[in-house]
């Protein structure tokens, strides 16, 4: 669903799409078909679960390596994820702490809204959603907090059955890493 806003009495064609307070996403750079995101609008920034984190330098860029666990509770589901680092940032937490993060740009699909945004790494383990989307990825959205997956739903067999039909072991990223070879370290 899309919205139209009308302000000063003209039609301005925004095309907001209608979100939430947590829907199914697909990072496809990343080839994470279907991750479950918690809409957060007290965080600036996105916020995405990340262990076994290494950083390396190719052809003269920063790049993250990283593993996640797309799927909540369930471990034996894991992605090796690489992406060129877009930069670090000092972020507190909503318990207070400030933690350093690397951030990357990665495309995020919900329902038919595709865009680019900025996310930062985080081990979010014990925390329920292993993505949140904070303010700065919202631009093109509209949160209706009494709603959930506005944009589809996915059952957990239908989340398990993609992730079983995606990615061979040697097919390459969009930034040309194989992801069977070795990193090297910074």
């Amino acid at each position: 669903m899309t919205v139209k806003k009308r302000t000063n009495g003209q039609n301005l064609n925004l095309n907001k799409v209608v979100v939430g307070w947590r829907e199914w996403a697909n990072l496809p750079e990343l080839c994470i078909p279907a991750i479950k995101v918690k809409i957060d609008t007290g965080a600036k920034t996105s916020a995405l679960h990340a262990f076994d984190v290494k950083v390396f330098r190719k052809l003269g860029k920063r790049y993250v390596c990283f593993n996640i666990h797309p799927l909540q509770n369930n471990n034996s589901i894991s992605r090796r994820c690489i992406a060129e680092v877009a930069g670090e940032r000092m972020i507190k937490s909503s318990n207070g702490q400030e933690e350093s993060r690397y951030v990357i740009r990665s495309a995020i699909q919900i329902g038919s809204l595709r865009q680019n945004i900025y996310i930062t790494l985080s081990n979010r383990d014990f925390m329920s959603y292993h993505m949140l989307l904070g303010r700065e990825a919202m631009r093109l959205l509209i949160v209706d907090p009494a709603m959930s997956f506005c944009q589809g739903k996915l059952t957990k067999k239908d989340s398990l059955a993609v992730y079983n039909a995606v990615l061979k072991p040697k097919q390459k990223r969009k930034n040309n890493i194989d992801m069977s070879e070795p990193l090297p370290v910074v």
